[in-house]
């Protein structure tokens, strides 16, 4: 067992959304924000003393017994619960008998507010991996119900295509670095969307079409290589009008930001989290325009990708 400090980064999922889960390309980007783990080894109790903050301030804390990972003590039962699960899992990969351990204190720190959707879990699966050595896009099958390009943009320094052949991650670093990123924004809709529960919809409702995977997979690729703005705008607005027709949703800028005078993308899960938002004009006038329809959550591309 690795007895140190881990650090797993955010990421945002710029494109491929749902369809990444049927085997699209899609591109995402690492975080400046992230999580990180220690773990200290202790005499003097057994078991494991799990304290996780957000912002440097508590947020859960669980005191396991050394069998079974029974919750002998935590101020909420249901992440308990969640996190139980992910660290059986994590011990059974890793053939370690927690019975036999000296006592295991753990402490996380997020530094992003958890409502931001950057990813508390993937960070979280990541940072377990790294400290017990178990493969984290093993753990993430195991324990959710993603495509897992999550975890692999938790563990790259670069932005990244990911794609699911037959089932397992395949992940290169590209070079996206766009001479118009000082245009591109992430705005937060201040609201959290569970992207556990919209995948569990999208899966049992929708079956993704060949040609659509297909379409998705090139404008991945045409986003990524765009090399100016109005180009990069073409290719968003195509990647929305998609997704829009297969999940049977308006697009976010017409439900909400119709008067935009930029184009606007969904980012993960449709209805909440970030959204990127393009501008080819002052940033204050941006920023300006919506704080008026009530977001103050806004952070320039450099400010927020790796």
């Amino acid at each position: 067992m690795n007895i140190a400090a881990f650090h797993s980064n955010g990421k945002l999922l710029i494109t491929g959304e749902y369809l990444v889960l049927d085997g699209a390309l899609a591109m995402a980007v690492p975080t400046k924000y992230g999580q990180r783990l220690e773990v200290s080894l202790h005499e003097n109790f057994s078991g494991i003393r799990w304290e996780a903050k957000v912002l440097n301030k508590g947020w859960l804390q669980v005191n396991f017994g050394s069998r079974l990972f029974n919750i002998i003590h935590t101020n909420d039962q249901k992440l308990a619960l969640h996190l139980k699960g992910i660290l059986k899992k994590a011990f059974g990969m890793a053939s370690i008998d927690v019975d036999n351990q000296k006592g295991i204190k753990i402490r996380t720190n997020l530094d992003f507010d958890k409502n931001w959707g950057l990813g508390s879990s993937s960070t979280l699966v990541s940072n377990i991996g790294y400290w017990l050595d178990v493969n984290p896009h093993d753990l993430s099958k195991q324990t959710s119900n993603g495509s897992g390009v999550d975890v692999a943009a938790a563990r790259s320094d670069k932005p990244i295509f990911y794609q699911l052949v037959n089932g397992e991650p395949k992940v290169s670093s590209i070079d996206f670095n766009p001479i118009f990123k000082k245009q591109l924004f992430f705005v937060h809709l201040d609201k959290k969307q569970n992207s556990s529960s919209s995948v569990a919809q999208y899966k049992k409702n929708i079956v993704a079409q060949s040609t659509h995977i297909e379409e998705i997979s090139l404008l991945s690729k045409v986003i990524s290589e765009a090399k100016s703005l109005i180009d990069f705008d073409k290719a968003l607005s195509q990647h929305e009008a998609i997704i829009s027709s297969i999940l049977g949703q308006e697009r976010i800028k017409e439900e909400y930001f119709s008067d935009f005078n930029g184009e606007i993308k969904s980012l993960g899960a449709w209805g909440g989290d970030f959204v990127l938002a393009t501008y080819d004009g002052e940033e204050k006038d941006l920023k300006n325009y919506f704080h008026n329809k009530g977001h103050h959550t806004i952070l320039a591309y450099d400010e927020m990708v790796l």
